[in-house]
């Protein structure tokens, strides 16, 4: 898809009009929008991220805080081995993990504590993963060092809830 400035005006005015090749932009108010995502097909654990300004796709599941809650915190839960077992013992046992399913998660309204701990470790997986990807780091070290990080976020996640 183009998305050069005109070409997008173009899309937009010309959304839903009759005749061959006229576009259709559904959703547009979400797109280029900052929220939290995750890929429809999960292994046994659930990982979400940040989704940066951009268009997604269908295999994307997206979704954009209504709340003042920031998207690192949603982030934080499903990533947590808590939410995945919860999902697969209650929700959906699939490999499949949509929208409709997250909408059913259990989501504690974190305290100032919890936030502050929470992005802590957020902070703290991003950075290692960044180094990773601008290659200061190999997968094994990336992987090395997110273990901590993850049981950490594992261990305080079911402590939230239980």
């Amino acid at each position: 898809i183009d998305w050069s400035r005109p070409n997008v005006k173009f899309l937009k005015e010309h959304s839903g009009k009759k005749g061959k090749g006229m576009p259709v932009v559904r959703n547009i108010r979400f797109y280029f929008r900052e929220g939290f995502c995750w890929t429809d097909v999960n292994s046994t654990y659930l990982k979400a991220r940040i989704k940066q300004k951009g268009v997604f796709d269908v295999l994307t599941m997206t979704l954009f805080s209504a709340t003042k809650i920031f998207d690192f915190y949603f982030v934080c839960l499903i990533n947590s081995r808590f939410i995945s077992e919860y999902v697969n013992d209650f929700i959906n046992s699939t490999s499949h993990f949509q929208i409709n399913d997250a909408r059913q998660l259990p989501i504690i309204i974190p305290d100032s504590e919890q936030l502050s701990r929470l992005a802590d470790l957020f902070r703290q997986a991003v950075y290692v993963q960044k180094q990773k990807f601008e290659a200061k780091i190999s997968n094994e070290r990336a992987d090395e060092m997110l273990k901590p990080i993850q049981t950490e976020l594992d261990d305080y996640v079911e402590k939230m809830y239980l």
